[in-house]
């Protein structure tokens, strides 16, 4: 079994088609985080792009808040690390899982515990052959401070997958349609001075 490797920031060139994801999701607060603000995760997500490469993920885990006292209102300065760990697609070798963490940044603004997760982030996995990849957005979120002690409030976590792509099953990989359009334009160029120049001769 292969290796996979997950990598961040990268430009994804290749067209989107529809791929099948399978992932979970858990997740934990940085030290000094009150006690009253937690996160449940999800496992069993799946889905399959659009031909646009395209997937929402309506469920990825559910934050909740309760009130225990008035000195538990300020977060600033916690963070939220939010952990996916994903079965790689048919065409990689191996069917391994492999995982992506995302920090987000918490803070108490007007009556609300707000996370911020920040812009979408591009992540590739390859088996050293075949290679796939998508950008990853998870939406930020904001919890209403409860004024009673007695009451708790909950939010899904969102997000979505897009420019989705991976290699197809049991084939090799082929030219991508921009490269066999520069390929025939550099032949063009080549012909017509080749012709250019037995017209001077």
């Amino acid at each position: 079994m292969r290796v996979l490797l997950l990598g961040f920031g990268c430009t994804i060139l290749a067209s989107a088609d529809q791929v099948q994801f399978s992932l979970s999701t858990s997740g934990d607060f940085s030290s000094g985080t009150p006690s009253n603000l937690g996160f449940s995760g999800n496992t069993g997500i799946t889905g399959t792009t659009d031909n646009a490469g395209f997937l929402a993920l309506s469920n990825l885990g559910t934050f909740t808040l309760s009130k225990p006292d008035r000195a538990a209102d300020n977060y600033d300065g916690s963070t939220f690390t939010l952990n996916l760990f994903f079965v790689a697609p048919a065409g990689i070798d191996g069917q391994t899982v492999f995982n992506a963490a995302l920090t987000g940044t918490v803070n108490t603004q007007l009556g609300s515990v707000l996370i911020d997760f920040g812009p979408a982030q591009t992540f590739h996995f390859n088996d050293g052959i075949q290679s796939g990849g998508f950008d990853l957005t998870i939406n930020d979120l904001s919890l209403t401070i409860p004024h009673s002690n007695t009451l708790t409030v909950s939010q899904i976590l969102q997000g979505s997958i897009t420019n989705a792509y991976d290699p197809p099953v049991g084939t090799d990989p082929v030219p991508e349609p921009v490269s066999i359009v520069m390929l025939g334009s550099a032949t063009l160029l080549i012909a017509a001075k080749y012709r250019k120049q037995i017209r001077k001769n």
